[in-house]
């Protein structure tokens, strides 16, 4: 075991986006010799959102190091320390996972199915760092 775990997720596709990017670009390139207005009314903007999309995706997961858990949001970042977490809790059931961190004070932190690996390899990490896991089902 490393000190620290880490699992992210990007949704979507980048070969999909860098393949209608490029398409877009022919088009425009295309279209520029014919109607340069045209192309700059549609496609230019069109282009520069498609970049800005691709450039934006959030990045979902967790990194686990020794004295905190980070939890990857999209464009948030949660940080808990290791020594206010109670207990892991996990229900899996028919395949849908559901994981949260039980704190000390008694709130529950819901880790979004985005954010997290497989069971095994959660429960796994967490004991390693001396957090038990009361619900597996």
């Amino acid at each position: 075991m490393t000190d620290t775990f880490e699992y992210t997720v990007r949704p979507g596709s980048a070969t999909l986006s860098v393949v209608a990017f490029t398409g877009l670009g022919a088009l425009t390139a295309f279209l520029w010799q014919t109607s340069a207005g045209f192309a700059l009314l549609f496609m230019i903007p069109t282009l520069a959102v498609c970049l800005w999309q691709l450039a934006r995706v959030p990045t979902y997961g967790i990194r686990i190091t020794p004295g905190h858990w980070h939890i990857l949001g999209g464009h948030e970042e949660m940080a808990i320390p290791t020594g206010q977490i109670s207990y892991l809790k996990i229900v899996d059931r028919n395949g849908v996972l559901r994981a949260g961190l039980m704190l000390v004070d008694g709130t529950e932190v819901v880790l979004s199915s985005d954010v997290v690996p497989g069971p095994l390899e959660l429960i796994r990490e967490a004991t390693a760092r001396g957090i038990p896991v009361r619900e597996f089902s």
